[in-house]
């Protein structure tokens, strides 16, 4: 048996919600929807150094009603933080890393992908719809990528060059279910590469300079208005450096995952 609660995030050390929710929003473990997500093509880990009062001043609104904490390490399958419209505002919420479309009848059965490819958005039913009206920010401090090096990978932390943040493009969708339940979940969009990103792997997140937010977050824009958008962002707004093979272990959760670690690129 499975109850209702306000959002919490056992086994999640880098966020802990304390403020109940609307009614019916599940947390992880009030939850039967397993953590598994589909490990798509690109953009699997990310870093998210944000406090609740940075976050809400980098995206002007009222301060989150939880608790945020570091995390260099998030993958898929846990919960992450969005930034999504809300009567002419933007608010913070939290969602299950893995898209689970409204038409799902049973998630554990479902793949639930955590990227969506930006050049195949309106073709796929599983984001058509929530490209159309639920466009969401994906806040991020940087992210990993691994390089095939021979028979191995090498794996890559990519940041902002200016030291500010990520703001990836991203989805989400509000999966109910037959009790009433809903499960809130996200996905990150990528694109191809940019020049800096070639090096490394074929994909990239879209990043979104601070002057498309609000037209990106719009739910009456349609999709020929923020198409322009999905795009790799300039080489020069980012940087890339080889870490420790320790990242690839999602319980290694540590500020020692970004450090360099081997040649530079």
């Amino acid at each position: 048996m499975f109850r209702v609660c306000g959002r919490c995030s056992p086994g999640l050390p880098w966020l802990q919600v304390h403020a109940p929710l609307r009614a019916g929003h599940l947390g992880r473990g009030d939850h039967p929807i397993t953590p598994r997500a589909t490990l798509w093509a690109m953009c699997g880990r990310y870093t998210f150094t944000f406090s609740a009062k940075s976050l809400a001043e980098a995206f002007a609104m009222v301060p989150p009603g939880f608790e945020i904490r570091s995390g260099h390490n998030i993958a898929p399958g846990q919960y992450i933080v969005i930034v999504r419209p809300e009567r002419d505002q933007r608010v913070a919420d939290v969602a299950f890393w893995g898209l689970i479309p409204g038409w799902v009848k049973d998630p554990n059965e479902f793949s639930k992908p955590i990227n969506a490819r930006a050049e195949t958005l309106e073709d796929r039913p599983t984001f058509r719809t929530a490209f159309k009206r639920k466009r969401v920010i994906v806040p991020a401090s940087g992210f990993y990528e691994w390089k095939a090096e021979g028979k191995g990978k090498q794996p890559f932390y990519i940041h902002p060059t200016d030291g500010d943040f990520f703001a990836f493009a991203g989805l989400m969708e509000d999966w109910q279910g037959p009790n009433g339940e809903v499960m809130v979940s996200a996905c990150i969009i990528t694109t191809e590469p940019n020049e800096l990103m070639a090096g490394i792997h074929n994909r990239m997140p879209v990043i979104l300079p601070r002057k498309s937010w609000d037209l990106w977050l719009d739910p009456a824009a349609q999709t020929r208005e923020v198409k322009p958008l999905l795009v790799p962002c300039p080489s020069e707004l980012m940087a890339a450096h080889p870490v420790s093979l320790a990242v690839g272990n999602v319980r290694n959760d540590s500020q020692k995952l970004i450090k360099p670690h081997g040649l530079m690129l």
